[in-house]
């Protein structure tokens, strides 16, 4: 019977020892899952606070753009990142940069007029000029049988439409040229102009309207004084 009871004895210590390493093993099972679940969370707490705070930056910047006219301009940027005005000083000179770009701008209208109606044309005038009066001399001398002669060659020598247009001379070249830059010079000024006009900043805005106003009433009367015929109105180009 003792023999009985302490082969028992023996036989349940292992089971038992095996139990408590069982046990062991669960919790530290049980534990790395509470750990790795935590870190999981922590993780997906911290996208989700990132993308929240990204988002609130985007709703920031986005609130912060004025949407009408405003006569805040403090820190406010015009055109380009740095073009910003800190106090009433560093805002009269973008006020001055703005009306002389648009006094400018309408400027290059008149410019283009100008060249074109006393630079580009005069040569051709003065050619058609030569040519018609020496056709008118020509028909003087030789007699009727003679003009209609000189009109039916006139006739045959006109080119069609699609032959001028593929006429290229190193001068039509170079008139081309200079009319490409004052588009492009033109263009660029017109929509830098809208832009800081989309700051809905009063004193900008204002700034825009007064200076293409004045380049508007001293150029119409300079192309009075030159006798040029305007390009247009800059009301009419806005459109």
């Amino acid at each position: 019977m003792m023999m009985g009871s302490g082969s028992m004895e023996t036989m349940t210590t292992p089971t038992s020892s095996m139990a408590h390493h069982s046990g062991m093993a669960s919790m530290t099972m049980s534990s790395m899952d509470m750990a790795s679940s935590s870190a999981t969370a922590s993780m997906d707490m911290s996208s989700s606070q990132s993308t929240d705070s990204s988002m609130g930056m985007g709703m920031d910047m986005g609130m912060s753009m004025n949407s009408h006219l405003t006569t805040k301009y403090a820190g406010y940027p015009v055109v380009f990142e740095t073009l910003q005005a800190a106090s009433g000083g560093a805002a009269f000179g973008i006020f001055c940069v703005l009306f002389f770009s648009a006094f400018f701008f309408r400027g290059l209208s008149f410019l283009g007029a100008y060249i074109e109606q006393r630079v580009f044309v005069p040569t051709k005038l003065t050619e058609d000029a030569g040519s018609s009066s020496t056709e008118e001399e020509e028909i003087k001398c030789c007699g009727p049988a003679t003009a209609t002669e000189i009109g039916l060659n006139q006739n045959t020598s006109d080119r069609s439409v699609l032959a001028k247009f593929f006429h290229v001379t190193p001068q039509s070249l170079y008139r081309d040229f200079v009319r490409l830059i004052i588009v492009f010079v033109s263009t660029m000024i017109g929509y830098a102009l809208m832009l800081a006009a989309m700051s809905f900043v009063l004193l900008y805005f204002f700034a825009i309207v007064l200076g293409i106003a004045f380049g508007e009433i001293f150029f119409l009367r300079l192309s009075h004084a030159f006798g040029i015929r305007p390009a247009g109105t800059f009301c009419v180009t806005l459109h």
